[in-house]
């Protein structure tokens, strides 16, 4: 999906109500998001659900929406009509203004929301029906989002839509026609849906707080899988074998994971497929960034990820495979290949706690890291602990601003010319009394009173007892 305006809808916003500690609380995405609170806050819980939420909305059910019946609030073509226009020329034109894209969207995003409100959070977070029964999640529409012109295409290639401001165009190639009338007519409706809500909802990827565990095992994981299946097919008859499914078994064992976690440990497995692919944002290079913080890079082969460092000073390099590596290293392995394999404009970075295992330096340079993925396209959510993070990205705010020798003064404090933050980019919040309260965000950058007390604290402790400490020196 591209956008081929210079307009930008407004950013999403979400209600999340019932989720773990979280009982109400609003969230609405900036190009870089940060969350941060004390724990056990339900941090995690939105980041989790928003996640899932998003994924849903790629792997939409959609063929259930073709009949006129379950259609009240929106108006669609009628798809077997499309089709047989379809098979006919390949291609199909039908009006389509903006109020009625958008209320075609509003349909689909509640559709969604309904579905995947309490079981689709039950489900998501691999728990009994019940805890999450009063969970839900609401889509917060505060504009119209369709004053963008769209194209969108398949991923084969076989469908593609434009859409203008005025009317919608379909086309499909040579293969779809000769289908029947009957899936060539689901098959239209579906990527229909997916131009509907890919230019609304980005595409998520999560780094979860357990990907340091997930780089440890994920061999250890493959080889206990491979060894059950290997097993249980050599039990039992022809009978036995289709009464007791080894990869029901298996689903059975790893249910006790949340799906960002499950889905962490598919994408670490996938690493050594990746390496033919370059991600849409390569040339950037940001996977450079990683290297240097961590002073060596990754290499992915068919049987593991190994990490190689540079020489320092007139010690050795060395070269290890990553459960080796520190926890460091491991933390950054699976962003390393993200960036150089899979990043693309349309996704949506969430990642929990990034300045887990990394020293305040690297912590400084992180952020930096974010403001150069905000500015390569791509969207970034984070959860944090770091009031270096947090004290970084004011700084990178601030250099955004115009002031007196800029120029200077930047290359005096050791930063770029491209080390900067818009303010109106960011969103942040607090996890607190159930829900997440607003951070102010100003030139000056993040308005973070969860750190600035903690802080204030300490400092207040630290000079009485520093007094104290000099009364007894000088008597």
């Amino acid at each position: 999906m591209q956008d081929t305006d210079n307009h930008s809808p407004k950013p999403l916003k979400f209600r999340f109500r019932n989720i773990g500690p979280v009982k109400d609380a609003d969230l609405e995405l900036g190009d870089l998001t940060v969350i941060a609170g004390r724990n056990n806050t339900g941090k995690t819980y939105i980041v989790y659900t928003l996640y899932g939420f998003l994924r849903m909305s790629r792997n939409f059910p959609n063929w259930f929406f073709l009949r006129e019946e379950n259609q009240p609030e929106a108006k669609f073509p009628n798809w077997d009509h499309v089709a047989e226009q379809l098979a006919e020329s390949g291609t199909y034109t039908f009006p389509l203004d903006h109020e009625e894209l958008d209320a075609q969207r509003k349909w689909m995003t509640k559709l969604l929301t309904q579905g995947f409100s309490g079981q689709g959070l039950s489900y998501m977070f691999s728990s009994q029906h019940e805890v999450f029964e009063e969970a839900s999640i609401q889509i917060i529409w505060n504009g119209e989002r369709s004053r963008l012109q769209h194209s969108y295409k398949s991923t084969d290639a076989k469908v593609s839509i434009e859409y203008g401001g005025t009317e919608a165009v379909v086309t499909v190639d040579n293969s779809e026609r000769q289908l029947p009338t009957n899936q060539l007519s689901v098959n239209v409706a579906i990527h229909y849906v997916r131009f509907l809500l890919d230019s609304v909802f980005p595409d998520p990827f999560i780094l979860s707080a357990e990907r340091f565990g997930i780089s440890l095992f994920y061999r250890e994981l493959d080889f206990t899988k491979n060894q059950l299946v290997d097993l249980l097919q050599q039990m039992g008859d022809d009978k036995n074998r289709d009464r007791i499914s080894p990869y029901r078994l298996i689903d059975r064992a790893t249910s006790r994971y949340a799906l960002p976690v499950k889905d962490n440990i598919d994408y670490t497995r996938s690493i050594p497929d990746l390496r033919g692919r370059k991600s849409k944002i390569y040339s950037n290079k940001l996977f450079d960034d990683i290297k240097d913080m961590m002073g060596g890079y990754y290499a992915a082969s068919a049987d593991e990820i190994r990490f190689i460092s540079k020489a320092r000073g007139k010690g050795r390099s060395f070269n290890l495979p990553l459960h080796l590596a520190s926890s460091s290293v491991r933390g950054l392995s699976d962003l390393y290949f993200f960036l150089r394999h899979v990043a693309g404009s349309n996704h949506l970075l969430i990642i929990d706690e990034p300045e887990s295992h990394l020293d305040t330096a690297n912590q400084i340079r992180l952020a930096r890291l974010l403001a150069r993925f905000v500015r390569a396209g791509l969207k970034v959510l984070i959860t944090t602990h770091s009031d270096y993070l947090i004290m970084e990205i004011n700084n990178l705010v601030m250099l955004s601003r115009p002031f007196a020798d800029k120029e200077q003064v930047v290359k005096k404090l050791k930063y770029g010319p491209d080390d900067f933050l818009a303010p109106d980019s960011i969103r942040a919040y607090v996890s607190e009394h159930n829900g997440l309260s607003r951070c102010t965000v100003n030139e000056f950058g993040i308005d973070m009173p969860v750190f600035d007390k903690t802080m204030d604290q300490i400092n207040r402790a630290a000079n009485e007892l520093a007094s104290r400490v000099m009364e007894v020196r000088e008597a």
